[in-house]
């Protein structure tokens, strides 16, 4: 009996002496969004390509919709979205052209391919576009139609690769309510990303990779338990020439779990109820605040806190 979309059993994948993935297991339920993340070279495409069948493991298995990529990876691809993170851009085709080029390859009936071109265009906000050529399409209408590309087929089973890469804000914000809106129609997506704000807003839960391992995996209360976080995040900017000795001071202080120096801002955490300790040790010292802000700890905190930097 099949208990999720993506079932990622014990994967492992060389090459030559490259350990790039290393045992990693996971599972996607049907409708939840898994964000992955990790430094650059932990591993991230190689497990995409691998649970896309563009990679076939060394040992474990991936299944989709409880079909093996390794036995029968053509029976996955049936229920498989790929979105990978570059774009082929075609020189002298249209939206709808490109669209409906792939809709043929993925086997559709000429009535088949206008009725899917017309719901992929209208999700993605293409409608009304489909003259248009795609080598003068933005950046983000070419992000756009790979992602209307990819659900042609209407895949139960999304993976997305850096979707937003080179997206501006306002681009990101619309492709994550359009994820958002693919998961709510019961798609198990997992999704690859360097932005984390995204991943946090739109992610069930997060699996973080480091040099081919899979260093956390679940919601981010589960994620807060394992890195023994403190619940509290405080950023506060104070004067350049105060900056070090004020985090040398706010270290000191009982109730802070960690302080260091990140961005030209000392940014704590604590597991104190509220942070006037904080303020009150900075106006003791004499020390002009520019900017306090205070947040339950985010993604970014414990990405920072569980992984070192390594790569495969």
């Amino acid at each position: 009996m099949v208990t999720a979309a993506i079932e990622i059993d014990n994967v492992t994948k060389t090459f030559d002496d490259l350990i790039a993935v290393n045992r990693v297991s996971f599972q996607v339920p049907r409708g939840a969004t898994l964000g992955l993340i990790g430094p650059n070279g932990a591993g991230k495409t190689t497990l995409l390509r691998m649970i896309s069948t563009l990679a076939v493991p060394d040992s474990g298995d991936v299944r989709v919709e409880g079909r093996s990529v390794r036995e029968n990876p053509r029976a996955a691809r049936a229920h498989l979205g790929f979105m990978p993170a570059e774009f082929g851009c075609p020189r002298n085709m249209s939206i709808e052209e490109y669209l409906d080029y792939f809709a043929c390859m993925y086997g559709l009936t000429a009535a088949e391919r206008a009725v899917r071109i017309r719901d992929v265009c209208e999700l993605t906000e293409l409608m009304g576009r489909e003259s248009v050529m795609v080598k003068g399409l933005s950046t983000g209408n070419r992000q756009r139609l790979l992602l209307a590309k990819t659900l042609l087929h209407d895949p139960s089973v999304l993976v997305l690769d850096e979707p937003a890469s080179g997206l501006d804000p306002r681009a990101r914000n619309e492709l994550r309510e359009i994820i958002k809106t693919l998961a709510s129609l019961g798609k198990a997506i997992i999704i690859s990303s360097h932005i984390l704000p995204d991943i946090e807003d739109i992610s069930d839960r997060v699996g973080i990779l480091e040099a081919g391992r899979l260093v956390l995996e679940g919601d981010l209360a589960t994620l807060r338990a394992h890195t023994g976080i403190a619940q509290r995040s405080i950023r506060l900017r104070v004067l350049p020439e105060d900056l070090t000795r004020t985090s040398q001071m706010l270290s000191q202080l009982r109730g802070i779990s960690t302080c260091e120096i990140r961005d030209q801002a000392i940014v704590l955490t604590s597991d104190e109820p509220n942070s006037n300790f904080v303020l009150a040790a900075i106006l003791q010292q004499d020390i002009r605040v520019l900017q306090f802000a205070e947040n339950e700890v985010n993604l970014e905190e414990i990405f920072m806190r569980s992984t070192a930097g390594k790569v495969t």
